[in-house]
């Protein structure tokens, strides 16, 4: 009969203990970090998962587009810039205060487009108004307001009645060119 105690046996029985103790350590020490964890997320503020899952999908390659409705003339302009780092990760909430006057029109993991309405033209546009009785080219500044060009020596008198009525609304061109040629008509 054999010996039940052994030298080899003895050897394996405490590998085998080592073992189970080892694993059960590192079982234990594994569960302790994931309630670590679970307690952290209890002071954090929950963001909405879909919207956690979308700042987590911003990626260098996503826009970021302004789009800016001239009231005068209807005109949309639109700017697009890649979306800066410092903005990845962010939620429509932040972004929202970070521009606060524009308007967010959409929001996804490809582009976030804010809008706004502004008085006035884009810039560089070209305007044929009267200024005290005479016919002048005004330029747009993009903000509302307009320099003056050229100041003519046509009298808005000397017009037809069609064209003083147009001049007196404002004939709005986006070309130099275009502006000069109405204004060597307007004086012929």
């Amino acid at each position: 009969m054999k010996k039940l105690f052994s030298n080899k046996m003895v050897a394996i029985y405490l590998i085998a203990i080592a073992i189970g103790v080892g694993i059960g350590y590192l079982y234990n020490v594994k569960n302790n970090e994931r309630q670590n964890q679970d307690r952290k997320v209890i002071y954090e503020e929950k963001i909405p998962y879909q919207q956690d899952v979308l700042a987590k999908k911003m990626i260098p390659r996503s826009k970021l587009i302004f789009e800016t409705k001239y009231l005068e003339n209807g005109e949309v302009v639109r700017e697009v810039q890649t979306l800066n780092p410092s903005l990845y990760g962010k939620s429509r909430e932040e972004i929202a205060k970070i521009y606060s006057d524009w308007e967010i029109k959409s929001f996804n993991d490809e582009e976030i487009v804010l809008y706004r309405e502004k008085r006035g033209l884009p810039a560089d546009y070209y305007i044929i108004s009267s200024i005290n009785g005479y016919v002048v080219l005004l330029k747009s500044d993009g903000n509302g307001g307009k320099e003056i060009v050229e100041k003519t020596d046509i009298p808005l008198e000397s017009l037809t009645p069609f064209d003083r009525e147009r001049v007196m609304k404002n004939i709005i061109v986006k070309d130099k060119d275009e502006a000069y040629q109405i204004l060597a008509n307007l004086s012929s």
